[in-house]
């Protein structure tokens, strides 16, 4: 649709002068980042509210480049984006190799799970018309009740407790209704406090949960209401199941 890369970038300039992102290696990133520059010298643009975008190739060394023709042009405060099959493996990588990116978009591997793409789930029953109910297969044990997860801002572990215990000083409820009568009675929340949520809880996980490569989990507790009602409950059922045989 335009005669040259720099007629493009101009008119995408014109559309979004107050966040202007150049996608540069779309034929050449070098000349990509220049007619960048030009384009934004031309008309003005405020340098921090620019950034050229790198989508394929050697995104480190890309970055680099890109990086020294912004800060000779006087356009230290741009910034570097970085997309193209990203996942988190990548942007480790480069992160490590002091690539100058200043901000990752990962698309596909937030849309699709490329490592497991199937999520195996079941539902097990915990309760029956008022009364707790639990499972006692070999390597199936379930523990019984309706249940909430209890989280300390302390860092110690969660705890699972019976949903009708009252909250242990000091800790937040995870478990809150959306859905009743198939109707949504929270509505959702905006992005921004998603992106706070997120961040609180990932400032909780000790570093050994966060890291990319052999992972543990975190440690979770059950209260005590939980492990008696379980043990109650599991005699009951070996009682009852001791007196049909």
């Amino acid at each position: 649709m335009f005669a040259d890369e720099t007629a493009a970038f101009r008119a995408f300039a014109r559309d979004f002068p107050d966040a202007t992102v150049f996608l540069v290696d779309t034929y050449d990133t070098e000349p990509g980042v220049r007619h960048a520059i030009a384009v934004a010298h031309e008309l003005g643009l405020d340098p921090a509210r620019t950034a050229v975008r790198l989508d394929s190739g050697d995104l480190g060394q890309q970055a680099r480049l890109a990086r020294g023709l912004l800060d000779s042009s006087g356009m230290s405060g741009a910034r570097i984006m970085a997309s193209g099959g990203l996942d988190e493996y990548e942007i480790a990588r480069l992160v490590a190799d002091g690539a100058p990116i200043d901000t990752y978009g990962v698309g596909t591997s937030v849309g699709v799970s490329a490592d497991a793409p199937g999520l195996d789930s079941a539902y097990k029953l915990v309760a029956y018309d008022g009364r707790p109910v639990m499972k006692l297969s070999a390597g199936k044990v379930t523990m019984p009740s309706a249940k909430q997860v209890y989280r300390s801002p302390a860092g110690s572990p969660d705890l699972l407790a019976l949903r009708d215990e009252a909250a242990p000083p000091g800790r937040e409820a995870l478990l809150v209704p959306v859905m009743r009568g198939g109707r949504r009675i929270r509505p959702p929340d905006e992005i921004t406090l998603a992106r706070e949520r997120f961040e609180r809880d990932l400032g909780r996980l000790p570093p050994q949960v966060r890291t990319l490569t052999d992972p543990r989990p975190p440690a979770v507790t059950r209260s005590d209401a939980l492990r008696t009602l379980t043990a109650e409950l599991s005699r009951r059922l070996d009682r009852r199941a001791g007196s049909t045989t």
